[in-house]
């Protein structure tokens, strides 16, 4: 039998926006991998589907029959409800519903909805604005947006074009002083949740599944993972890190983490980007500068205990660049990170991991 293991790659950190992609995305890696290394077994309880746009997979091993009564359509149930509340392409939407606010305007939010913002703002200040889910107006005029128009003969926007899309973005024109309300500060401010609601989403499931006894299991959304226990082996589950390389439908297994308990979550900038005379231009977008990443670093992966949380911090940590993120996951508790960074160039292109101080202990190595 071969060993069991999973391919971690993030097609976008705004997925819920941009659904341009190909159809054999890495959105669907998990899925294709769990039939080439590990069938399901009787121990195992495999629940499959489509959410927020990309393939999620659950696995339940070892779990009590009781626990898995009805559990199909609680996954599917708890699901609707998130993308019900978080999803810019339904215009009922709870996040639809606050963009469409004018300046001055308030709404009652959902526990949920409140929470992810909650989470989304704390990262927002502890990555110094690097992270920052008010970015929406960026991605239309970049060409990564829903409202975005002529993919297909691109163009970078002009300067005044970004300055003028910058001038509307910042948390700060969000509302939230008064708990469970939400409103505007500013009139073009516009909430976009794709950075961090397939995290919160993966959390939720792992909830559902501990609230019912579930120990042992993993969840994967879009490439967004999360694990408890052990697999159907008996073993520590296995994600696979794939090699960060531009315009591949399928890329190659770089490592693969054991991380025991927890979340696993990548950002990189080779799934969405725009190429123009020899120059890519990345999809992961600078709120500061409101240009796309020019730094090198390919992707960043994050360990860490909670989905939401290393989700938002992902992107965060690819705006920030090796030297500051490092420096900031280095100051986090139980946070660890692995950055890809690409280096040289002409055909010689290489890339080189930089890790933070305690991952080694979850790097299982290079793929069998």
């Amino acid at each position: 039998m071969f060993p069991q293991f999973f391919f971690l790659s993030r097609a976008s950190r705004y997925d819920l926006r941009i659904c341009f992609a190909s159809v054999f995305s890495a959105a669907l890696l998990t899925g294709i991998l769990s039939l080439l290394f590990g069938c399901d077994r009787p121990s195992e309880h495999v629940f499959r589907g489509k959410t927020m746009g990309t393939a999620y997979t659950v696995r339940a091993t070892h779990a009590p029959a009781s626990a898995l009564s009805g559990l199909e359509k609680a996954i599917q149930d708890r699901l609707e409800q998130i993308n019900a509340s978080m999803s810019v392409y339904r215009p009922e939407s709870e996040i639809s519903r606050f963009n469409a606010l004018s300046m001055g305007e308030s709404m009652p939010i959902s526990e949920d909805f409140e929470y992810v913002l909650r989470v989304s703002a704390q990262v927002h200040d502890q990555t110094g604005g690097a992270f920052d889910p008010t970015v929406n107006p960026l991605l239309d005029i970049w060409g990564f947006g829903p409202e975005a128009a002529n993919r297909e003969s691109w163009r970078p926007p002009p300067e005044e074009a970004v300055r003028h899309a910058l001038a509307s973005v910042g948390l700060h024109m969000v509302d939230a002083s008064t708990s469970g309300r939400l409103g505007k500060l500013h009139p073009d401010v516009q909430l976009d949740m794709g950075a961090v609601a397939k995290g919160f989403a993966v959390d939720a499931l792992a909830e559902l599944l501990e609230d019912r006894g579930i120990r042992d299991y993993l969840v994967d959304i879009g490439g967004d993972v999360r694990v408890s226990g052990r697999s159907s082996e008996g073993k520590p589950w296995r994600i696979g890190v794939n090699k960060p390389e531009r315009g591949q439908d399928w890329n190659e297994v770089l490592l693969v983490l054991r991380p025991g308990h927890g979340a696993v979550l990548t950002s990189g900038d080779y799934r969405q980007f725009f190429e123009q005379d020899g120059h890519f231009f990345s999809h992961i977008l600078d709120p500061r500068t409101g240009r796309p990443l020019d730094n090198n670093v390919s992707s960043v992966t994050v360990l860490a205990e909670n989905a939401t949380f290393a989700d938002a911090l992902a992107t965060g940590l690819m705006v920030l660049g090796v030297e500051k993120g490092l420096e900031l996951v280095e100051s986090l508790s139980g946070v660890e990170a692995l950055f890809l960074v690409r280096v040289g160039g002409d055909g010689m292109e290489e890339i080189l991991e930089v890790r933070s101080s305690g991952i080694a202990q979850s790097l299982f190595g290079a793929p069998p």
